[in-house]
């Protein structure tokens, strides 16, 4: 027998190297219930989940006490801590900003999500006085500090959204003239939910929540959007069936990059401002005020709201003078010359790590001279909390970080600093000169709120390195402040792996609430697989992979690996974890004794789940699998849920036999284009042996487009004997002269759904070109059996391109006509 913790993982990767339903009441305490439908007979009821409040409204910096109870469901998770107990409480601790909660539930009947916003009111300002130099201080007690963003309202000449330029307990100043005599008002934290803002349509059909995951930061500001908890009294599964579709607010785009992304299915047609789907996210890289709405809908009845507000701060306020650093690797910068701003600290420093040490720190920004080379013998360390900035300064190519030793570039945070937060690296280039244990971006402890933006990593054995295992090595230690990272997101950069190297990861990478948008991933230069996997996502709750190009992963490894970490045997010791990775596990080590894992897993549902994988491009090559969603291995108990696969591209190489391999339960895989030309034995999905995990169950292949090219064998979907309730509806198949080729294989163990799916052999019958290439070339053409051939039934909302469906009768395939 092989006894396994979280520590192979560990030891194996180091040695590789607020809800806007709206739940806002006035004063007093507050309670809601969600209660799905009655379950049918022979099934089990699902949970509900009931919340209550001390009170839904607290002055700021006060707190007050959040309890919930369930029914029919065996164990609850929420955002707010408490346990994992079907019913409980929790504190939410002071409070400055209006802040929503959700708990979720799980039982035999499913999962069903309820939320509570506690809203905080404007604190009153008891007068003005005159600061001096065009300055107003403000009386009122807070807690705030030089950098905050506060609005004020009330008043008479003060009114507006100001950037705090130092405080005390009694009172803190803003950059305004002074005027005497003015009535006094109000003033709160800025952003957050709008005061007075309902959702408005079809209230009775749909109950809306979005929780952003902050309200306000200094530009760029990366911020989460969370939808899941959204409800409907047309579907148990709104995650899947309702259409969600995002409006940032931020039309004008990135300032460097444009209004559209230049990555994935979609290049140059994919809107940087909006998203689908009940998890999102969006960098706001200009200062200001941003509305961000979101408007759902079930195909009849449709909601909408535009009542989170997002508050932008000028990176040029928050590091006004000596809180920016200029340096240059050869030479001392000169303030206001060449793009270092005015009054910035200088200095010359041509070690990375050296010039960490030294300028790195809380409320700092850190501007490394363009077309300078600066070395790293050692490694350069984060581990003060932001706000702060990494970036680049001047004309000409990025900052150059050379790795000259054997190590990690950047680590981000320690054992000793498990709390530490908002950091943005970005526009800056690490070269890791393929030494073996170099990692580009790594972390040593816990860290939040950290955005890579527009960097170039390359030549490194891991791109970045953010492992939940090491995080649970200091918990269990003793270092119980860590806890899973938080708010993180990969952004517009580009990660490429040793050349010829035989493994290595772009990304490893586990979080919850993360984004990984815009990216380029993989060889780029020829066609040959390079490295591990891609893109390893061992650890993922609530997350968006989207809009990237990830290419031609190492042999035999996947493009796109999302698993789950492992459940315990039901006989570990107190404190320990039994599992079992590369061994034969013994039969007590099954998923129906299994239980939750530990931790910093403790708070968190143990499920990988709420992940949308959407319009991608996935380049294959020697490789024969592509993405896989399921258990790292048979002998493994992973779990997964509540996964979208939709709009992505995949692109097939010499070495590609499958797209798609997953273990789940309810995921739905919608909208796609499979162009499996080149490859071998094709197959399209996998519904695939779940070894220890639970089988499959829910699974819905909808509207997918697969082109098998000529030759070989072709398999549309193949079921395990397990699986239970596959729906196989409105699947367009073209495989001309492929041998023996069948739509579904198997049948799984009861439920299978198979309708209106279309096997041709002639694309020419079927679309725009008769040797489809792109994805426009995949256009129905105007005499294609798949017009008008589909099932409306399906809760298919759109395509690919996100034109809305049906338009009259639902098509087959991916485009909507």
């Amino acid at each position: 027998m092989s006894l396994q913790t979280f520590f192979t993982n560990a030891t194996r990767y180091c040695a590789l190297i607020v809800a806007s339903a709206m739940l806002v009441a006035c004063g007093g305490g507050g309670s809601s219930t969600t209660e799905n439908p009655p379950a049918p007979p022979g099934t089990s009821d699902a949970p509900t989940v009931t919340l209550g409040a001390g009170s839904t409204s607290v002055s700021y910096n006060t707190g007050t006490t959040v309890t919930w109870s369930s029914t029919n469901s065996t164990s609850c998770t929420s955002t707010g801590g408490g346990g994992t107990s079907t019913s409980g409480s929790f504190d939410t601790g002071a409070l400055s900003v209006t802040t929503s909660y959700t708990v979720t539930c799980m039982g035999a009947g499913g999962t069903t999500n309820n939320g509570i916003t506690i809203t905080v009111a404007p604190s009153a300002i008891t007068g003005v006085a005159d600061a001096g130099s065009g300055n107003v201080r403000v009386m009122s007690a807070n807690d705030l500090a030089a950098g905050s963003i506060i609005s004020i309202s009330g008043t008479t000449n003060y009114d507006g959204t100001y950037t705090v330029v130092s405080a005390d307990n009694a009172g803190f100043v803003i950059a305004h003239a002074y005027v005497a005599n003015d009535t006094t008002g109000s003033w709160q934290l800025a952003g957050g939910m709008v005061a007075g803002c309902s959702t408005i349509g079809d209230t009775g059909a749909i109950m809306l929540t979005t929780v952003p995951s902050r309200f306000n930061g200094v530009a760029p500001l990366a911020v989460f959007f969370d939808a899941a908890a959204t409800t409907a009294t047309t579907t148990t599964k709104p995650f899947h069936e309702l259409e969600y579709r995002w409006d940032f607010g931020d039309s004008a785009g990135s300032p460097t990059r444009g209004t559209t992304w230049s990555t994935g299915s979609r290049s140059g047609g994919s809107s940087r401002n909006s998203a689908t789907g009940p998890e999102a996210a969006h960098v706001f890289e200009s200062p200001g005020v941003y509305t961000v709405g979101l408007t759902v809908t079930d195909g009849t009845n449709t909601v909408s709201n535009h009542c989170a507000r997002i508050v932008v701060q000028n990176p040029d306020t928050v590091f006004a003078g000596t809180n920016t650093i200029c340096i240059g690797a050869t030479s001392v910068p000169f303030a206001g010359v060449n793009g270092c701003p005015a009054g910035a600290a200088t200095a010359q420093q041509p070690s990375f790590p050296a010039a960490l040490s030294a300028y790195a720190h809380s409320g700092k920004r850190v501007l490394f001279q363009r077309g300078n080379t600066f070395t790293a013998a050692t490694s350069g360390y984060l581990t003060e909390t932001g706000p702060g900035i990494l970036g680049a300064f001047g004309a000409g190519s990025a900052p150059l970080m050379r790795m000259t030793g054997n190590a990690q570039i950047l680590l981000l945070s320690s054992r000793d600093t498990p709390n530490i937060k908002d950091w943005r690296i970005m526009d800056l280039e690490f070269d890791g000169l393929s030494k073996t244990d170099c990692v580009g971006i790594d972390a040593e402890g816990g860290i939040n709120q950290v955005l890579i933006l527009n960097m170039n990593i390359h030549d490194a054995a891991i791109g970045v390195g953010l492992n939940s295992d090491l995080l649970n090595l200091h918990y269990l230690s003793g270092a119980t402040g860590h806890a899973m990272f938080d708010e993180i997101a990969i952004i517009d950069s580009t990660i490429t792996p040793r050349f010829n190297a035989p493994d290595g990861w772009e990304v490893y990478a586990s979080a919850t609430r993360a984004s990984i948008q815009g990216n380029t991933f993989g060889n780029m230069l020829n066609d040959s697989s390079m490295g591990s996997h891609v893109v390893r996502i061992p650890y993922m709750e609530k997350g968006v992979i989207a809009n990237n190009t990830i290419a031609r992963a190492g042999q035999n490894q996947l493009a796109i690996k999302l698993h789950g970490q492992p459940w315990c045997e039901s006989n570990s010791s107190a404190g320990t974890c039994t599992v079992y990775d590369n061994e034969t596990p013994p039969p007590t080590y099954t998923y129906a004794t299994n239980t939750h894992p530990i931790g910093i897993f403790n708070t968190l549902s143990g499920y990988t789940e709420k992940i949308i994988i959407a319009d991608n491009k996935i380049i294959g090559a020697d490789n024969p699998y592509t993405m896989s969603v399921a258990s790292q291995n048979l002998n493994s108990d992973e779990r997964l849920r509540d996964i979208i696969v939709e709009r992505n591209w995949f692109v097939s190489g010499t070495g590609t036999q499958l797209a798609i391999l997953f273990t789940a339960k309810d995921m739905t895989i919608r909208n796609n284009i499979v162009d499996m030309n080149l490859g071998i034995y094709k197959t399209f999905a996998n519904v695939f042996d779940p070894g220890t995990s639970p089988p499959s169950n829910n699974i819905k292949i909808l509207n997918n487009t697969v082109y098998g090219g000529a030759g070989n064998e072709f398999v549309g979907v193949e079921i395990h004997p397990t699986a239970t309730n596959i729906s196989v509806v409105n699947n367009l198949l073209s495989v001309p002269a492929a041998l023996n080729p069948v739509m579904i294989s198997g049948t799984g163990a009861s439920g299978l759904v198979q309708s209106n799916n279309l096997l041709s052999n002639s694309p020419a019958s079927l679309f725009i070109s008769a040797s489809p290439v792109n994805p426009a070339d995949f256009g129905l053409n105007a005499t294609s059996p798949a017009r008008e051939a589909g099932s409306s039934a399906v809760p298919v909302r759109s395509d690919f391109f996100l034109t809305g469906r049906p338009l009259g009768i639902t098509d087959i395939g991916a485009y909507e006509y």
